[in-house]
């Protein structure tokens, strides 16, 4: 377990030894910071038959079942996808009213739980509101502003954070010491699981060359090979944004008017709109767009 996560982990042990460990589990937090791991890592202990302080044996036959990634009384919906279906939560309704194959507990994992449709949100209701025993729900969101009120109501809430200190420190110099070389590290320290995927996955070189486009080389950029970055992946549009973002924080905060932030923001609103929302569109076009108005304010 990552030391971040350790104190959460313990205060969940010390609610199943107790009896109080509620039936339905909201995780949120910003990504990268490992609130799908801990769910993992708390269902394995629910299911594991010989589990200590919610750390699960590894060694029994639930353990060996998750491992294999066929035990019976674990549901773990896909978190790919634009939206979370009616269907796929009537299909944890009906996981959730039969007895467990094994014995023990049933655990269902909820990735992305934002993105429930309004009715699928109505259909998780009715397993909320009519919980089964030894059966335990982990929701896992960004946040709770795109959750509805009734959902939030029924979940024992839990925002899962980064402290910045030296334990997270020694953990990046271990695992990801490659991305916290990187300049545009500073702004995702505590999403540690995110430079670690970055680096492993070799994408520091396209996250550094969209931070240089905004920090190191003021907008004299070439555009076709940013639009062939931000067309790999839908992440790299957000850090985009980010990077955007911030650097017009900065801009700000060395004399840039208002007026002419306020325009840039808009323009840069008007980008993330165009591109997330508009099927087809042109790159090309709305990053052009997007880089004349900033040229044209920040001069």
């Amino acid at each position: 377990m990552y030391p971040w996560l350790s104190n959460v982990q313990q205060q969940y042990a010390q609610q199943q030894q107790q009896g109080r460990l509620h039936h339905a589990h909201l995780l949120y937090g910003a990504e990268g910071v490992g609130k799908g791991i801990l769910a993992e890592q708390l269902c394995k202990a629910l299911l594991c038959e010989q589990a200590e302080q919610m750390h699960p044996c590894g060694q029994c036959k639930g353990c060996k079942l998750i491992a294999a990634g066929t035990h019976p009384d674990l549901l773990m919906l896909s978190g790919e996808g634009s939206s979370i279906g009616v269907d796929a939560i009537r299909a944890i309704s009906d996981f959730v009213q039969h007895s467990a194959q094994q014995g023990g507990a049933k655990c269902v994992i909820i990735p992305n739980a934002q993105r429930m449709t309004v009715a699928a949100s109505n259909a998780l209701l009715k397993t909320l509101e009519e919980p089964n025993n030894h059966c335990y729900l982990w929701l896992l969101s960004p946040g709770t502003a795109n959750l509805s009120a009734t959902i939030l109501s029924r979940c024992a809430k839990q925002q899962i954070s980064v402290q910045d200190d030296a334990h997270l420190d020694a953990w990046l110099q271990q695992y990801a010491h490659e991305a916290i070389q990187q300049p545009f590290a500073v702004h995702f320290k505590t999403q540690p699981l995110l430079l670690r995927q970055w680096q492993e996955n070799d994408e520091l070189g396209q996250i550094q060359t969209l931070y240089q486009a905004l920090y190191e080389q003021r907008l004299a950029v070439n555009e076709q090979k940013l639009v062939d970055i931000l067309t790999q992946n839908s992440q790299y549009i957000a850090i985009f944004r980010l990077f955007v973002s911030q650097f017009l924080l900065h801009k700000s905060q060395q004399g840039l008017s208002f007026a002419a932030f306020e325009r840039c923001y808009k323009q840069l609103h008007h980008f993330s709109e165009q591109v997330t929302q508009t099927p087809g569109l042109n790159m090309t076009l709305a990053l052009a767009q997007l880089l004349r108005v900033l040229k044209q304010e920040l001069g």
